[in-house]
Formats: C-alpha cells, sequence, structure tokens
C-alpha cells in the first residue's frame, strides 16, 4: 500500500495530507505565485484552506520565512480568494 505524503501547515502546524492544503511556490526573487497543481518548480510552502491559519501566517510572517522571500500584496489577495473559493465548495 503507497504511503500518502504529509506536509504541515505554516500557519497552524498541523500535519495533513498533502492533497488538502494550499501549495504556494517561490521561483526566485519576487516571484511567488500559487501552485494548484502541486507540482510547480521551486520552494514551496504549505497552507490550510483555512481563514484562521491564513490570518496566524500573515501575523507570524511564517509563510515569508518559509519560503525565504517577501511576498507582495497582491499574493495574499489571491490566498484569501481561494481559502474562501474552497470554503464555498464545500457548502
Amino acid at each position: 500500500m503507497r504511503q500518502v505524503p504529509q506536509r504541515t501547515c505554516v500557519g497552524c502546524r498541523g500535519t495533513f495530507p498533502q492533497k488538502q492544503l494550499l501549495r504556494i511556490a517561490a521561483k526566485g526573487p519576487g516571484g511567488v505565485s500559487l501552485d494548484l497543481t502541486q507540482k510547480m518548480p521551486g520552494r514551496g510552502a504549505y497552507l490550510c484552506y483555512s481563514e484562521e491559519c491564513l490570518e496566524k501566517a500573515k501575523k507570524r510572517q511564517s509563510l515569508q520565512r518559509a519560503l525565504r522571500c517577501p511576498l507582495p500584496e497582491i499574493i495574499w489577495i489571491e490566498i484569501d480568494q481561494a481559502v474562501k473559493s474552497a470554503h464555498k465548495r464545500e457548502e
């Protein structure tokens, strides 16, 4: 039986199956984007589809630390929209 890859959320520090998390990829200086396919090259960080985790990651700057680069405001907006759209799909 194949093992399911586990990743840690940078917001709550919880461990979850990789497919349940949102991946943010950094491709060098200023090249940060959402990785919805979870296959983009570059350094990646994972975040729960939860608004609480998003706020914790923003407050602690854990996403910037994990990616080792600053995040532009547009990326925070995209992450927020992805989290909200995931909640709408669940309802």
